[in-house]
C-alpha cells in the first residue's frame, strides 16, 4: 500500500484472525509490530524497546508495579521507532492495542486509526480496565472502526466522537469459495468456531437435539477447538448425540469448505455472555454464506448486518436455542428454500462484503 504505514496487533499468526492475516498481505505495511497489548516485537526485526524493558520480566513486572514508568519508556522507545522507519500513519488491531500506542503516534506525528474486532468494544473487565484510556485514545486517533452497525453505537456510548467512527464490515476473499446447492445436500448442518462462551456450542448442540428428535437422520458438524470443547462432548453424550455430532477439531480452509459444500446449512448461536463478550461479524458465517449456504443463527452483533431474515436465513434471539431448534427443523424439511435462501446470502456477501472492496475503504481511510 504505503512505505509509510505500520500495522500494530497482539498476535503475528493466529489461526482465529484470518482478517488480520488478509488485512496484512492487501495493505503491504512498511513494518508490523506485534505481540501483546503493547506490542513489543517487530517482523522486521530492527526494534526493540530499551534497556530493562526489552526483558520480558522486567517488562512484566514493571507493567504491574509501575504502569506508567512502563507506558512513558514504551511511548519514547515506539514514538523514535516511528520517525526513523519515517511512518505517517499505523492502523491498531484491537481498541487494546490502539490505546497502548496512542501516546507514542501523538508525539511522532503519526496518524492513529484504531479498528475494534469484538471483545474490546464489549467484555465488562476489558471496558473497566480500558475505560480512562479508550477515552483518552478516542481524543488521539483520527478515525475508529467498527465492524458492525451495533459496535458503532456502542463506541460511540463508550465516549467516541461520532463523527470519528466509521462502520467498515468484515470481508472475505471470494476467490476462495465456490457455490454449492444446499438442496442436493443431506441433512447435514455445520458450525466452525471456537467453543467459547460467545458463541454458546452448548446452545447449539440443544438446539440440534431438538432437530435431531424431528429428523433423526440429521447431522452436525463442529469445527474448532477451545474452553468448552470437552463439555460439549460431554453434553453430546448425556443428550444421545454422540453419533448424530461430529467434533472435527481444527480443520484447513481447504477441508471447511469441503464440509460447507456437503451440507445443507450453517448454525451457530453467538450470543453475549456474562462476561459482557461479543462478536464482531463472524467470519464463519460470511463464508457460510459465500458458499451458498442459508444460515440459522442468533439477532447477535454484525449477524443483524450480514443476515437478512427470511431471505438469506432464519434468525432468533440470543439464548433461544428451542426456537434455534425450530428454525433448523424447518429448513431440513425444505430444501428448496436452503437452495432459495443461499443464493439470496451469496449476492448479499458479494455485493456487501467482499474483501476487496472492505479493504479498499480501509485504505481509503488510511490514506485520508
Amino acid at each position: 500500500m504505503t512505505k509509510q504505514l505500520c500495522i500494530a496487533s497482539p498476535n503475528l499468526v493466529a489461526y482465529s484472525e484470518t482478517f488480520i492475516k488478509d488485512q496484512v498481505t492487501y495493505l503491504e505495511p512498511e513494518i508490523l509490530i506485534y505481540q501483546g497489548n503493547y506490542p513489543v516485537a517487530s517482523r522486521e526485526e530492527d526494534w526493540q524497546l530499551s534497556f530493562p524493558f526489552n526483558f520480558h520480566i522486567a517488562r512484566g513486572v514493571s507493567k504491574r508495579l509501575a504502569p506508567g514508568i512502563f507506558h512513558n519508556a514504551y511511548t519514547n522507545s515506539l514514538a523514535a521507532y516511528l520517525k526513523r522507519r519515517n511512518i505517517n500513519t499505523l492502523l491498531a488491531n484491537y481498541g487494546t492495542v490502539g490505546s497502548s500506542v496512542a501516546d507514542a503516534c501523538a508525539k511522532a506525528g503519526v496518524k492513529l486509526v484504531v479498528h475494534y474486532h469484538g471483545f474490546d468494544a464489549y467484555e465488562y473487565a476489558t471496558l473497566d480496565k480500558y475505560k480512562a484510556a479508550y477515552q483518552h485514545m478516542f481524543r488521539l486517533a483520527h478515525t475508529v472502526v467498527a465492524v458492525s452497525t451495533e459496535m458503532r453505537q456502542q463506541l460511540i456510548s463508550l465516549g467516541a466522537p461520532e463523527e470519528k467512527v466509521k462502520f467498515i464490515p468484515y470481508g472475505i476473499n471470494l476467490q476462495r469459495f465456490t457455490v454449492t446447492d444446499p438442496s442436493r445436500n443431506g441433512p447435514v448442518l455445520v458450525n466452525v468456531g471456537r467453543f467459547t462462551p460467545k458463541k454458546a456450542p452448548d446452545l447449539l448442540i440443544r438446539a440440534f437435539k431438538i432437530a435431531h428428535d424431528a429428523i433423526p437422520e440429521a447431522e452436525l458438524r463442529m469445527i474448532g477447538a477451545g474452553e468448552m470443547h470437552e463439555s460439549c462432548k460431554q453434553l453430546a453424550a448425556e443428550l444421545g448425540l454422540s453419533d448424530a455430532i461430529k467434533f472435527l477439531g481444527i480443520q484447513s480452509r481447504e477441508e471447511i469448505v469441503a464440509h460447507l459444500h456437503s451440507a445443507r446449512m450453517y448454525v451457530q448461536h453467538s450470543l453475549r455472555p456474562a462476561s459482557g463478550d461479543s462478536e464482531g461479524t463472524p467470519l464463519s458465517i460470511l463464508e457460510a454464506s459465500a458458499c451458498g449456504l442459508p444460515v440459522v443463527s442468533t439477532r447477535h452483533a454484525g449477524i443483524k448486518d450480514a443476515i437478512k431474515e427470511e431471505e438469506s436465513g432464519l434468525l432468533v434471539d440470543e439464548g433461544d436455542y428451542e426456537e434455534m431448534g425450530k428454525a433448523m427443523i424447518t429448513l431440513l424439511k425444505d430444501p428448496a428454500r436452503c437452495k432459495q435462501m443461499g443464493e439470496a446470502g451469496f449476492r448479499h456477501i458479494s455485493a456487501h462484503y467482499n474483501f476487496q472492496q472492505q479493504a479498499a475503504e480501509l485504505k481509503t481511510v488510511l490514506l485520508r
